[in-house]
């Protein structure tokens, strides 16, 4: 019978392990050492789903435990969850910017502003503790997250992991071994960052979200839908989350060659976006003017120049047809967006595109 058991037990470690096997010697089997975490704790979070895709500016973490490696671990650590969550498609545009050293809130959230972000990412280390190869690696992280703009707190997240130590356990025909990750650091925070991406996709709209092109006032009055969307009450569940997707459009736009100055043949298409928006089903509703640009060029001046060209249809729209200005806003996506991969001429032109939304 103890024979059968551990035959069962040998079975279960040959499915998720390395096995070692030898007729002299005992069979070594080896398994990856898991991260063990706490639940993730959401203490503070908006009530609404967020339809305007924002920008992030991840500030290195804050190493609040004495350490003489406080700049260098902060940036480390940073990284591996800028990594992640960039992984995990987020934000259509999200920068760090290592060796920012921590001179309070205010400073931080003057960095994300001068970077152009709408979020401030600050990642907060109370505690940590390296084991190495011979005890467990522990580490606790907060993550919040402000609006660049006013500085207001809009999420707060705070989870602890650990990788634990474990001396081999001799089975007598076979000796189980727990091996542990080269850099456990990076597989606890990678972990982390996983999780607190959970509750995130659940208010962020889907950056990879494309649309449909529309050509007249009917077809944008028809795909511009004002029904908006509440927060799932499971901030955790990943297997509950719907990532809202507003109704939105893209227009053919044409701009002057690296220039932000609309060219007279697309007038008649922001005639027909005016009227659709002074419709009875969308007068009085805000809209966000998302400017796309093609691959060529730097990332930092398609960003701007995406900007500027959605700005300018703002322009357009308030200072020709009589829009509220209160009533659009803009953002710029730059390069990050392509609806096709191709570089022909054609494939670069579908890219260079106009993104209108419902922003509620």
């Amino acid at each position: 019978m103890k024979k059968a058991l551990l035959f069962v037990l040998l079975l279960i470690f040959v499915g998720c392990a390395y096995v070692d096997p030898s007729i002299v010697d005992q069979t070594k089997v080896y398994t990856d050492a898991a991260v063990r975490k706490s639940p993730l704790q959401v203490s503070v979070h908006p009530k609404d789903k967020q339809h305007r895709p924002l920008t992030a500016f991840f500030h290195p973490f804050v190493i609040q435990q004495p350490t003489d490696s406080y700049s260098s671990l902060g940036n480390a650590f940073a990284m591996e969850f800028h990594n992640l969550w960039t992984e995990e498609r987020l934000f259509p545009v999200q920068e760090m910017q290592p060796g920012t050293r921590y001179e309070g809130l205010n400073a931080a959230l003057r960095h994300a502003r001068a970077r152009g972000a709408d979020l401030l990412i600050l990642g907060y280390v109370p505690y940590f503790y390296s084991g190495s190869t011979v005890d467990d690696t522990a580490i606790t992280i907060r993550v919040n997250i402000y609006a660049a703009a006013n500085g207001n707190l809009l999420w707060t997240m705070l989870q602890s992991a650990r990788i634990e130590f474990k001396q081999p356990e001799d089975w007598i025909y076979f000796k189980h071994h727990t091996r542990l990750p080269s850099g456990p650091f990076n597989k606890i925070i990678r972990s982390i960052a996983r999780d607190m991406a959970i509750p995130l996709k659940a208010w962020l709209p889907d950056p990879a979200a494309n649309y449909e092109y529309a050509s007249t006032s009917m077809q944008m009055q028809a795909n511009l839908d004002p029904t908006p969307e509440p927060m799932e009450k499971d901030l955790t569940d990943e297997d509950g989350i719907s990532r809202p997707t507003p109704k939105g459009i893209n227009l053919d736009v044409l701009f002057d060659y690296d220039k932000a100055t609309i060219n007279a043949d697309s007038l008649p298409l922001l005639e027909a976006l005016a009227m659709a928006l002074k419709s009875p089903e969308l007068e009085g509703r805000k809209i966000i003017i998302g400017g796309h640009t093609d691959a060529s060029g730097s990332t930092a001046y398609n960003l701007t120049l995406s900007k500027k060209r959605a700005a300018e249809i703002k322009t357009y729209l308030v200072d020709k047809q009589g829009i509220d200005p209160a009533l659009i806003e803009t953002i710029g996506y730059g390069k990050s967006k392509p609806l096709v991969t191709g570089k022909s001429a054609e494939d670069m032109r579908k890219n260079r595109r106009v993104e209108i939304r419902l922003a509620e």
